[in-house]
């Protein structure tokens, strides 16, 4: 019993550990696409990707990276009429993810 109790200690000890949190915001996204592709999930369900360019700063050092904005649902149906060189004006679920960015579309404005 008391190496059964041992090894369910060990065990909330670990699942504890092992628990990284998703930390989640919403921003405002006003940027010009640079690519828009429209494909339909194994589900069957359509939605978006589209690619802006995102301005960041590393010890200094000024760059632009192509960032993934995601429409799924209504708003795959909205971002369908989307093509590059439009300008994306969004409220977006933004995520980290191993140092990457990206996001999700909640509502177009």
């Amino acid at each position: 019993m008391k190496r059964l109790i041992a090894i369910l200690m060990v065990m909330a000890v670990l699942c504890c550990a092992m628990t990284i949190p998703a930390f989640a915001e919403d921003v405002i996204l006003k940027a010009k696409i640079v690519s828009a592709t429209q494909a339909v999930d194994k589900n069957g369900n359509a939605y978006v990707r589209l690619i802006i360019n995102e301005s960041r700063t590393l010890q200094g050092h000024a760059y632009n990276t192509g960032v993934a904005v995601m429409a799924f649902g209504a708003n795959a149906k909205t971002a369908m009429n989307m093509k590059a060189g439009d300008t994306l004006h969004c409220i977006a679920d933004g995520r980290d993810y191993r140092g990457r960015k990206s996001y999700t579309v909640i509502s177009f404005l």
